[in-house]
């Protein structure tokens, strides 16, 4: 079952849908979901709704939002697409979750796909309400990756300098300038993160992604010092075409780490 809500954060709403197992059951964790740069909650090829719904057919309860200006979101890309932002938002999510009477005793996983991840590596667990996390492709150098991939030298500098700048990686966005500043001066560091968090870790990678280089996955697992796996998979950067081994692997990782989920009446 699928439900639509508007969940509130810096001054504006949060378009998020949250799925729930047949037969008014949620089994632990519930899993909140952080997508990429430029994404929304639906994903390329359908993504995160896809694994969403996998998810919520396993037997888990599942948030996926939009961040503001992304998506179903309130707000503009190019005004309120900012790290410190998505981090406030990822926040504000959690926030609501634990305020839900069918989830406020329920253990978390947070999932974040590529900037996403970086997200669900450096979001700051003040209510010890991660139980887990999953990162697929994620960002680990947000300055690197963006300066010399996503947006180039070029449009990176221009930012830099006050410039809003459009039409980056073959896709029609605006972004202010505010964007890069952040980047630049917080240094979002989830690789230092890592070595810190405790939690169980999934990283997914895939041998074929051109976006965000497989390499960083790899120093991220090698310095996490929690339990962890990675899976390597022959996939992109959003698994177009092989979105059934990609899903099966996530469940599987799910259904290994919580072996004991108990089934709560909603």
């Amino acid at each position: 079952m699928k439900d639509h809500q508007w969940i509130p954060s810096r001054g504006q709403r949060l378009s998020a849908m949250v799925h729930l197992p047949d037969q008014g059951k949620v089994k632990d964790p519930v899993i909140v979901m952080c997508h990429g740069f430029t994404g929304d909650k639906i994903g390329m090829n359908q993504m995160n709704a896809r694994l969403a719904a996998a998810l919520e057919s396993a037997g888990y309860a599942v948030i996926r939002f939009d961040f503001l200006g992304s998506g179903d979101s309130d707000g503009e890309f190019a005004t309120d697409t900012i790290v410190a932002g998505w981090l406030t938002d990822t926040a504000n999510v959690m926030q609501w979750v634990s305020e839900q009477p069918e989830f406020s005793s329920l253990p978390i996983v947070l999932y974040g796909h590529s900037l996403g991840g970086l997200i669900a590596l450096c979001h700051k667990d003040e209510g010890a309400r991660v139980a887990a996390r999953i990162a697929f492709a994620p960002v680990v150098d947000a300055v690197e990756n963006l300066r010399t991939s996503i947006l180039g030298q070029d449009l990176w500098q221009k930012s830099f300098r006050g410039e809003t700048i459009a039409n980056f990686y073959g896709k029609a966005y605006s972004l202010r300038p505010q964007f890069v500043h952040d980047l630049a001066e917080n240094r979002y560091d989830p690789l230092h993160d890592a070595a810190v968090l405790t939690t169980p870790l999934l990283v997914v990678h895939g041998t074929s992604d051109v976006a965000v280089p497989i390499e960083g996955s790899h120093i991220l697992f090698e310095r996490y010092n929690g339990p962890k796996e990675m899976k390597v998979l022959e996939i992109d950067h959003v698994a177009a075409g092989q979105l059934g081994p990609w899903i099966a692997a996530i469940i599987e990782w799910l259904d290994r780490t919580f072996p004991d989920r108990r089934m709560r009446a909603i």
